[in-house]
C-alpha cells in the first residue's frame, strides 16, 4: 500500500513479508518511507502498528491512499 503526503513529498509504503522460503510471515509488515523519491527508512513494524499507522496518517496527516498493491517482500529475520 502506498500513501502519498498532501504536497506528495514524503510517500509511505507498507508491504507484507515472507522469509526465504517463500512463506508470508503474518504479524509483521515492512515499512518504507521516501522523500522526493528517495528512500530515507526501511523498517519491519508490527501489523497492528502497521493498522493504527495508516489511520493516523489519513486521518490526522491528511495522507491519501495512492495504491493498493501489496507485493510481499523478502526479509531476513534473526532467530
Amino acid at each position: 500500500m502506498e500513501i502519498t503526503s498532501k504536497d506528495g513529498n514524503m510517500v509511505v509504503d507498507f508491504y507484507p513479508v515472507k522469509n526465504w522460503d517463500g512463506k508470508l510471515i503474518s504479524n509483521r509488515m515492512l515499512k518504507v518511507l521516501s522523500f522526493k523519491g528517495d528512500t530515507q527508512k526501511k523498517i519491519l513494524i508490527s501489523r497492528d502498528e502497521f493498522y493504527y499507522q495508516v489511520r493516523e496518517y489519513i486521518k490526522d496527516c491528511k495522507y491519501r491512499v495512492t495504491s493498493e498493491y501489496m507485493p510481499a517482500q523478502f526479509v531476513a529475520l534473526e532467530a
